[in-house]
């Protein structure tokens, strides 16, 4: 039971209340509960009336929380404080929310194609390092080309 109460590091809210007391004269145990906010703040309640107040209490915090202050829509913009994966995530409109959520994927193929850009630059330049040192080397222009490329050179029929 005691792993479903809230943390500094997993802030939330916790009650606990007796069964039905109809027929006993008062129960076995007194209500209790306890909050954490991610700004710090901690409450610990016993019995029902402080228990109800507690809750209330806990409402009216999440409403003027610091840590809950508006923030831009990481998709659209405008101010928002919902959060789209729980404290640790950006904030996003519940509508933005999907678009939002697709942004590592076209965050990875954006990645994909600027190492596919990369990689096609690198080839270029090794093939000008090549046709130079070919060319250096007596080859003339065509043949050092053809070498580079795979190509096949035309046969000279005079040779």
């Amino acid at each position: 039971m005691s792993s479903l109460r809230p943390t500094p590091e997993r802030p939330g809210l916790w009650v606990s209340a007796p069964a039905s007391t109809a027929n006993w004269v008062r129960p076995a145990e007194p209500a209790q509960g306890e909050w954490w906010c991610r700004c710090g703040l901690h409450r610990t309640a016993s019995g029902h009336l402080a228990v109800s107040r507690l809750v209330a209490e806990h409402g009216s915090h999440q409403a003027h929380c610091p840590t809950r202050r508006e923030q831009p829509c990481q998709h659209c913009g405008k101010p928002t404080t919902h959060r789209s994966h729980g404290a640790q995530g950006w904030p996003a409109h519940p509508d933005c929310y999907s678009a939002w959520a697709e942004r590592p994927t076209e965050q990875r193929r954006r990645a994909k194609a600027a190492k596919a850009i990369t990689n096609r630059q690198r080839q270029r330049a090794q093939a000008r390092r090549t046709r130079l040192a070919l060319e250096a080397q007596g080859f003339d222009t065509d043949t050092a080309a053809a070498l580079i490329s795979g190509g096949l050179v035309p046969v000279d029929p005079d040779d």
